[in-house]
């Protein structure tokens, strides 16, 4: 098949241009940002959801767009900016494939859809966001539901995964794993909540899965690794694949908030993005498990550990600390 995949530059969409490749598909890509290198596309417009002629010129073609641009981030973003990309830029490609007679749509949206929630959520819990990003992409996945009921035969996916990791991913777990080898890390609160998890290439794989499973209609799938980790499991794996050693020095949740505070306030009067924020605490700090069971019972097999997962983030991740010397 001839597929667009837009955000194709970005973290997951690098790795999934490279194994839609890999396994026989013409692939095309779309990003506002220019590759650093075409490995696994046939063709690249750089262009932007923002606007229609940029989609248009891209899709020309095309079987199957599948869109990973989106606005996310927990610094700086207006919730503006992410209604514009979210939800105003899924309803500029839908629009587009409209008009090219485009009827198979893989959207990547999140399990922050579900806000959080501290029981297992499944593809049936309700919509609970609790910030900008979740609600925009609640918007975006309506703006969906409306796209697919007015043509039957139009083929959807709607995938919801968890945190993502791997090796060129640079938000979350890259800052704990930084943090942890850099001994700049002190583990807050008592580490037994669950914290679902993706590495990057069985995503990857799931979504290929799926592209072979589409069909008239609209389907909707969490993703996240098996079997799932407390975060005290996942630092004590992080620490093991980087050969250090993990602080002793354990902070109560209620005094690492407090301190915090502090930094939040800095953050309002200086602007700068602190890696410690009571809300990143907090996030640590609560569960997030999300099940995919749903996948799974459809046929979809995890090919590779989450110990697996992290071994070959902490490789790249040295790497890097070797060449920056």
């Amino acid at each position: 098949m001839r597929i667009l995949v837009i955000g194709s530059t970005g973290f997951i969409g690098r790795f999934l241009a490279k194994k839609l490749f890999a396994v026989g598909h013409e692939v095309i890509g779309m990003d506002v940002n220019n590759p650093i290198t075409n490995e696994g596309l046939h063709q690249f417009i750089q262009g932007s959801i923002l606007n229609i002629e940029d989609i248009k010129k891209a899709s020309q073609g095309v079987d199957v767009i599948i869109n990973l641009a989106a606005e996310h981030r927990d610094f700086g973003i207006t919730r503006e900016d992410y209604f514009k990309v979210n939800a105003e830029g899924t309803k500029n490609i839908l629009k587009c494939a409209q008009d090219s007679g485009i009827k198979k749509f893989i959207f990547y949206s999140t399990v922050g859809v579900y806000g959080d929630s501290e029981d297992c959520t499944t593809e049936q819990s309700p919509f609970n966001p609790v910030n900008p990003y979740g609600e925009s992409k609640v918007a975006g996945e309506k703006e969906i539901l409306e796209w697919s009921k007015q043509d039957t035969t139009r083929e959807v996916i709607i995938i919801r995964p968890t945190v993502v990791f791997g090796p060129y991913n640079y938000a979350n777990v890259y800052n704990l794993m930084n943090n942890i080898y850099k001994r700049r890390f002190i583990f807050v609160g008592k580490g037994k909540n669950i914290k679902s998890v993706a590495y990057v290439e069985n995503l990857v794989d799931a979504n290929i899965f799926l592209l072979n499973k589409l069909k008239p209609g609209i389907e909707v799938y969490n993703y996240a690794d098996y079997p799932q980790m407390t975060t005290e499991k996942i630092v004590k794996t992080i620490v093991d694949k980087l050969s250090c050693k993990l602080p002793k020095l354990r902070l109560s949740l209620w005094f690492a908030m407090m301190i915090a505070s502090i930094f939040d306030l800095l953050a309002k009067v200086t602007g700068y993005n602190f890696s410690i924020t009571a809300y990143r605490i907090k996030k640590f700090n609560t569960p997030t498990q999300h099940s995919s069971d749903k996948i799974r019972k459809a046929g979809y097999k995890q090919e590779i550990t989450i110990s697996e997962g992290f071994k070959r983030m902490a490789q790249w991740y040295l790497s890097k600390q070797r060449q920056a010397k």
